[in-house]
């Protein structure tokens, strides 16, 4: 059991940080500040696996899975999913291989077992922009200020409801076995015959369907622009 080198779930992929901070005074007792900060990044990574015990090693939802090339490589099951729709082996199967090519990470990997913390969320951009406003003079010549602000964040959604939006995963525990206790462990053999019991899934429920896709949006206030209004009076220098 020797552990292989994989990927952190707690470092960011790629990031990108930026800021602009321009400050004009006019009119001896007025000046303007506009500021935006911008953040792009691949918010986390996950990892795909069985759902449960699949290796019976006592722990769940640990076990990654195996990648088929082709639908020669995965059993499926009939199941009757919690809406009430009975899905045959090949129905399943045909999604399950429709979910590998829109997923970029699966259809990449297509003939390998998943990697720890491989896949990634999707790139996301947030602008945020604030804007003060300051009223100021002097009152026995200590500079008194009257100060306004305003903060729109993930201001690009105000500008477009489809930005910077937050995107969680649908089921990173995306097959379920449904004979796991008659299989025999170890290695290849778990897809291949050869005496040891070809194991079978169902494909994982996704809001009481089967899952097809991979990311859902969030509906949050994360998703959305939002803005703060701000008001400070400022004395001495």
């Amino acid at each position: 059991n020797i552990p292989e080198l994989s990927y952190a779930s707690f470092v960011l992929p790629d990031r990108l940080s930026a800021s602009f901070t321009y400050r004009k005074e006019y009119f001896k007792h007025l000046a303007t500040t506009i500021s935006l900060f911008y953040n792009g990044s691949i918010d986390y990574r996950f990892t795909y696996t069985y759902s449960g015990d699949f290796n019976r090693d006592g722990t769940s939802g640990n076990d990654l899975i195996y990648i088929p090339k082709d639908p020669s490589e995965i059993s499926f099951t009939t199941f009757t999913f919690p809406n009430g729709v009975t899905y045959s082996a090949q129905q399943q199967s045909d999604i399950f291989f429709n979910y590998i090519k829109q997923d970029k990470y699966l259809r990449t990997h297509m003939g390998q077992y998943a990697e720890r913390n491989g896949a990634q969320a999707p790139w996301r951009n947030q602008l945020d922009i604030r804007a003060i406003q300051d009223l100021f003079v002097n009152v026995f010549k200590q500079k008194n200020t009257i100060q306004f602000s305003l903060d729109i964040f993930n201001a690009g959604n105000l500008i477009n409801r489809n930005w910077g939006k937050v995107r969680a995963v649908n089921a990173s525990s995306l097959l379920v076995p449904t004979n796991a206790t008659a299989t025999v462990t170890g290695g290849p053999a778990l897809f291949q015959p050869g005496g040891a019991v070809r194991p079978a899934f169902r494909l994982q429920t996704d809001r009481n369907n089967p899952v097809t896709s991979t990311f859902r949006d969030v509906v949050s206030i994360a998703s959305t622009y939002y803005m703060q209004f701000g008001l400070r009076y400022i004395f001495g220098n």
